[in-house]
């Protein structure tokens, strides 16, 4: 049996992007998505009351639309069109299935789906994976932070990296991470299931962190405190809402910000440390 689910659709503006960015920050929600005109957030359908309770007290006078999206086998339904993606003129992101896809001398990550996030299809790893084309410097120590499914870590060391150290608080994606490194011939990538929030210390050159703005934000303030912190970083997981926030907390630490991409309302950012005598 299936869990139903719960979507609203709100008129979108600044205010009800902000309400709603806090009820999922707050996990009163699944999820937030954001179109030209409309928000829409997802919940589960037995959630249903106490999160319509919950939005008439932030909007006593708002509108919205509601449907039912009916449970189905929404993993399958998402393996089913888990198709090649292309990340650069030769790069791509292919499950093992789809690998005849991908033109002869092409470089691949090949991503097993499995219980882990990271397989590209996302807009956030696929910002990610495009802001490392040409931030990353070939020898570079780095460190995956929130690895998930290891893309990145995949990514990072065909792109020229010398060492990867993966790093998840998950125990659950250990046989999928092993299997991606293992289908891409880089089992020397190092990894462990740890609290990334509980280290005091973040040896590398560039550290790539995929995670959502709940974790990365208490994430900087944690290199206000660490041993050592990384010359770069790319960051995504992030909502274009988040841009201020995101901003103001790698200023805070000392980052200059790059580069920042967009797609739909996800965004990357890559950022490095001011030079100390840099303003």
């Amino acid at each position: 049996m299936y869990q139903d689910y719960i979507k609203i659709k709100f008129s979108k503006n600044a205010k009800t992007a902000e309400a709603l960015d806090l009820l999922m920050e707050s996990g009163d929600i699944l999820s937030v998505e954001e179109a030209k005109d409309v928000l829409t957030i997802l919940d589960l359908w037995e959630n249903r009351e106490k999160l319509i309770e919950k939005l008439h007290e932030i909007f006593p006078q708002g509108k919205w639309e509601i449907t039912k999206l009916d449970g189905c086998d929404w993993d399958q339904k998402w393996i089913d069109g888990f198709q090649p993606i292309r990340i650069n003129h030769r790069l791509w992101v292919t499950p093992p299935w789809q690998m005849d896809k991908i033109p002869e001398n092409h470089e691949k990550i090949i991503i097993n789906p499995g219980n882990a996030f990271g397989t590209g299809t996302h807009e956030s790893t696929y910002l990610a994976l495009k802001l490392m084309k040409g931030f990353l410097i070939p020898g570079d120590e780095v460190l995956d932070l929130g690895c998930g499914s290891g893309i990145l870590s995949i990514a990072a060391m065909k792109l020229g990296a010398k060492h990867v150290h993966a790093i998840d608080n998950d125990p659950e994606i250990k046989d999928n991470l092993n299997d991606n490194f293992k289908q891409n011939e880089l089992e020397e990538i190092t990894w462990e299931i740890r609290d990334i929030l509980a280290m005091d210390s973040f040896p590398g050159d560039l550290a790539l962190i995929n995670i959502q703005k709940h974790i990365i934000l208490p994430l900087l303030e944690r290199f206000s405190i660490a041993k050592e912190i990384p010359n770069r970083v790319i960051l995504a997981g992030l909502l274009n809402v988040h841009r201020k926030d995101i901003r103001n907390a790698l200023q805070k630490r000392g980052y200059k910000i790059l580069n920042i991409r967009r797609k739909k309302e996800w965004i990357a950012v890559s950022a490095v440390l001011r030079r100390k005598n840099e303003a």
